[in-house]
């Protein structure tokens, strides 16, 4: 079934009365998470060749031609589900009415959420019965719009009430707006979603491009495509590389690295898979001029079809910035100014903006990124400043492990055991209140035990795995690892025993 055999999840977009499948692939985009495929069926035409669920008259809505289309539904699901992935199912409007009622066929998605939506008025005695109110009936979540004339908010939060009086896990909000699929709605649909469906913690691991000691080995197209490959059958949910274009001897000498260039690295890598995410862990947005970066971004993500995941972080070695030509003490202001701009290039036309180094006057970069609004942003660094831009620019922060007074080597706060991790993600959680940011700020961080575990995988597997989960219950969403090994057969048989270990699978 190739035609379903592409993202970590299934989104299933049902349009409104007289939309077309296209517009809730549009909004589906804003509403999928990072690495979800989207499905947009099309209802059929009625008579006057209008796409319509189901009709409605004076006596309600026709309840034979609900339930056709609530089996149409239901074939899909089902044969999505047999991918193995979570499959969600979000409806607007009319199509919010029909996702209530998948369960009329049986259906049972992993989650349903409807925006502007109602329960249909059906003359069927066993109604409610058969939609599901159970506590075992899927999650549900309702967003209604406070403006909305064409669907009252009231009917919406009616509808809430009926499906949660037998114990429906339903969760029903009013957002500003009107009858349409507002930034705020998708953005809460999304991240009810990927709270609901987040099935453990997920594991970014690095393609070792940086052996370039290996030669074609481990650095060269084929060996990327073959890991990659690799790491997806695997059931890793990313893969990363780090940026480094002009790292200096003194560096290297004391146990730095090469890298390729992340873009070009990243896109081979979607070239041999289908579902792998793809990390830039980090790109050092400083070392760029911002219409240049949102290009080779964005240009990743359109051939990518949505995987991409932006961890960006300022830098820290003086001599690379020396080499790249840019300015190595203004790096943190250029990097507040690229996080603020990158959204503006990947979704306005005609941009004017002055920034260090450029002025733009009425410009438009196109093509625009495949995610909406834009592939998600990580912020890496443990700095109170570093989580600043985190909160107030990004979806995600990605602080990293400082052992051994590493910190002052890179230029960051300390972050050395578990203890100073629960009390950095504390201090996040706070800032986000604070800033009253609502959607959840995924959190990123590499195991302290990661080096152990480099040196020795075979006795540092355990206290790794054992590590992460530690890690998952205090609120860490990713982990980025890395897997050790100078032949190809070498890293995947590594990266084998990983992910058993985890039970990825």
């Amino acid at each position: 079934m190739r035609e379903f055999d592409v993202g970590i999840g299934a989104l299933v977009v049902l349009h409104g009365h007289g939309d077309e499948p296209a517009s809730a692939r549009e909004w589906g985009r804003r509403v999928a998470p990072a690495g979800w495929e989207v499905v947009a069926p099309g209802a059929s035409r009625d008579d006057e060749g209008v796409r319509s669920w189901f009709g409605t008259g004076p006596r309600g809505a026709d309840g034979d031609e609900l339930r056709r289309s609530a089996g149409r539904i239901a074939e899909l699901v089902a044969r999505l589900q047999e991918t193995g992935r979570p499959v969600a199912v979000v409806g607007f409007s009319q199509g919010g009415a029909l996702a209530l009622s998948l369960g009329l066929a049986g259906c049972r998605p992993d989650a349903v959420a409807s925006v502007c939506g109602f329960l249909p008025d059906v003359d069927d005695d066993d109604l409610l019965e058969r939609l599901g109110t159970g506590p075992g009936d899927p999650p549900t979540l309702l967003v209604a719009g406070s403006a909305d004339e064409h669907v009252p908010a009231f009917l919406s939060t009616d509808a809430a009430a009926v499906l949660s009086a037998g114990g429906r896990p339903v969760t029903s909000v009013v957002e500003d707006g009107g009858h349409e699929v507002t930034t705020q709605a998708a953005d809460r649909v999304r991240a009810w979603v990927a709270e609901q469906l987040a099935r453990s913690i997920r594991v970014s691991v690095g393609l070792p491009v940086d052996r370039t000691d290996t030669g074609a080995e481990l650095v060269s197209g084929e060996a990327i495509a073959e890991l990659a490959a690799a790491y997806e059958r695997l059931g890793f949910a990313a893969a990363y590389v780090t940026d480094h274009p002009a790292p200096d001897d003194r560096w290297l000498a004391g146990g730095g690295h090469q890298a390729m260039e992340p873009t070009v690295a990243l896109a081979t890598a979607a070239a041999a898979t289908r579902r792998l995410l793809l990390h830039t862990n980090v790109y050092v947005l400083p070392y760029r001029n911002p219409f240049m970066a949102a290009k080779s971004l964005a240009s990743l993500d359109v051939v990518s079809g949505g995987r991409l995941i932006v961890g960006v972080a300022a830098g820290y070695l003086r001599p690379e910035f020396r080499a790249v030509g840019t300015d190595f003490e203004d790096r943190t202001a250029r990097l507040e100014e690229a996080l603020q701009l990158l959204p503006r290039i990947w979704s306005e036309t005609s941009v004017a903006a002055d920034g260090t180094g450029f002025e733009a006057r009425g410009v438009t970069a196109e093509p625009r990124p495949w995610q909406r609004p834009h592939p998600p942003i990580w912020v890496g660094g443990n700095s109170p400043a570093a989580m600043r831009r985190a909160v107030r620019w990004a979806q995600g922060w990605s602080p990293f492990p400082t052992p051994g007074g590493m910190e002052a080597a890179v230029r960051t706060s300390a972050i050395a055991d578990m203890d100073d991790l629960r009390a950095a993600l504390d201090r996040a959680r706070e800032l986000c209140e604070a800033e009253g940011r609502t959607t959840p700020l995924t959190i990123c961080f590499v195991p302290f035990s990661l080096q152990g575990y480099l040196r020795d995988p075979v006795g540092g597997l355990a206290p790794m795995v054992d590590e992460i989960a530690e890690m998952e219950s205090i609120g860490v969403d990713w982990v980025a690892l890395q897997v050790p090994g100078l032949a190809r057969a070498e890293v995947a048989d590594r990266a084998a025993a990983l992910a058993q270990a985890l039970d990825l699978r």
